[in-house]
């Protein structure tokens, strides 16, 4: 599987987790708390506490930032690549994307499966496995399965991606890693339409259909994690994140944060200064 799946056995071999910066990990992780607890914020706002017996589910590309982990914390990591992911789960991703994406669905409990997370974590390390590549991606679906099937328990009754059709689905997914992937994501809806060779309104009903949320509002979001990172992240200016991130002015930058933050960027950064 070469870098694509990448199994440590204690959160500190994560380095990457465990840094108070702000991180975007190229990876979507699963992090089982065996002892201790962490808190994490998500997404630049978003506070997500970990205790012993519940695993941490974050997505690939997600701003994150560990804010405490416990002294006695005892923790194994795993990171898959949004390619593998897509592979191993098949038609099951909606139900990992609608708890990632929409429902903000970070934790679950996991005690009814510790037994079996100990034996097939195992499997990930030992290299020595004449199939090995074919073993790993069994544990992992059976893993992932597992996992999903706990997400639609927390499910409310109905979601909005239920009355939308495969291709909404498709194409739903398709916008997200775009939006992820874009550098410059403050772009108008028909910009992301046309790279998905589909119009501007089609694009709007697919997300309202699959989420609930406009496309407008998930840019807006997209962005605004942007800002969230090079605010705390950087020692840049404000009129030179301004810049970076497509703005036409500093002005605009400062209302348009202001209208989503409820507060300025100074007054952002000074609130969460390292």
């Amino acid at each position: 599987m070469g870098s694509e799946v990448m199994y440590f056995d204690s959160l500190k071999e994560a380095q990457t987790l465990l840094t108070d910066m702000l991180v975007r990990i190229d990876y979507n992780a699963i992090v089982h708390c065996r002892k201790g607890e962490v808190l994490l914020e998500i997404g630049g706002k978003e506070q997500v506490r970990v205790q012993a017996g519940q695993l941490l589910l974050v997505p690939e590309q997600k701003l994150l930032q560990s804010l405490m982990v416990s002294n006695d914390v005892d923790a194994w990591v795993l990171l898959v690549s949004d390619r593998v992911l897509k592979r191993v789960l098949g038609a099951q991703i909606d139900i990992w994307n609608r708890a990632m994406y929409l429902n903000n669905t970070y934790v679950i409990d996991w005690q009814r499966w510790t037994e079996m997370m100990w034996a097939s974590s195992e499997v990930f390390n030992d290299k020595e496995l004449e199939l090995f590549d074919e073993i790993v991606l069994s544990c992992l679906r059976i893993l992932l399965l597992i996992i999903c099937e706990e997400l639609l328990k927390q499910e409310q009754p109905m979601t909005a991606a239920e009355t939308s059709t495969d291709r909404d689905k498709t194409f739903f997914r398709q916008f997200l890693f775009l939006l992820s992937h874009e550098q410059l994501k403050r772009q108008q809806v028909g910009y992301y339409a046309d790279k998905l060779h589909i119009t501007p309104k089609y694009l709007s009903t697919i997300c309202r259909k699959v989420s609930g949320k406009s496309p407008i509002r998930w840019i807006t979001d997209s962005v605004m994690e942007d800002c969230y990172e090079m605010l705390r992240s950087t020692n840049l200016t404000v009129k030179e994140i301004s810049n970076k991130l497509g703005f036409p002015n500093s002005s605009f930058f400062g209302q348009y944060f202001r209208e989503q933050a409820g507060m300025t960027p100074v007054e952002y950064r000074t609130k969460n200064a390292i």
